[in-house]
């Protein structure tokens, strides 16, 4: 296979992937809960695995205060975090004692301990199939958010490092058939494989 017939796979094969949602979602067929046939299922599979990162889209700086007072930080969270977006150079990594007796991480902390800058990107994660009660819960650098997924989707935003993995974990199978999610930031997005509870999967981002 040539190298741009690899560059395109995951693009072709997430283009399939939407085009057969829709058409189940449609007059194709009726169904309460998700129908991924076997094929579909591999597809994804394929096609997430095909995906070395995701581009993340930035939150603009003029929009952090305001993004910042809508991720449901306690106080103390929320004045960790929004030091750590406005730190310039990187902070010394802590020592030993320093770490045994620090507290459970808040928002940025793991990019803090590794002297990383990090930043606030937009996630929306949808239900790529039948809205039938999917739930999963996103983590990023310290920060944790349960969604249940819809159709339209949820939009929120998530601190990242330059380079950093987000984890999704199955919360809840709705009305059967496995989890189905999709994530996006922007115009970049990645269809989940058919996730089943418990199930954790991540995917690296990059900020540019």
């Amino acid at each position: 296979m040539s190298v741009v017939a690899k560059a395109l796979l995951p693009t072709l094969l997430l283009t399939a992937l939407v085009a057969a949602s829709s058409y189940a979602l449609s007059d194709g067929w009726a169904k309460l809960g998700d129908d991924v046939s076997p094929a579909q299922a591999q597809m994804r599979l394929e096609a997430f695995h095909s995906l070395d990162s995701l581009v993340a889209s930035k939150v603009a700086d003029n929009d952090v205060d305001r993004t910042l007072q809508d991720m449901n930080l306690n106080p103390a969270a929320l004045q960790s975090l929004r030091s750590d977006l406005t730190r310039q150079a990187p902070s010394p990594v802590p020592s030993a004692e320093a770490n045994s007796a620090a507290p459970t991480p808040q928002p940025g902390a793991q990019a803090k301990a590794q002297g990383q800058r990090i930043q606030l990107v937009w996630i929306r994660l949808w239900d790529t199939d039948a809205e039938d009660g999917d739930v999963v819960r996103i983590d990023s650098d310290g920060y944790s958010r349960t969604v249940s997924l819809t159709k339209h989707g949820n939009t929120f935003a998530v601190p990242v490092t330059a380079d950093g993995l987000i984890r999704v974990t199955g919360i809840k199978d709705g009305d059967g058939g496995g989890i189905t999610v999709g994530l996006a930031s922007g115009t970049s997005q990645a269809v989940f494989p058919i996730m089943s509870e418990g199930q954790i999967l991540g995917l690296r981002v990059r900020v540019d």
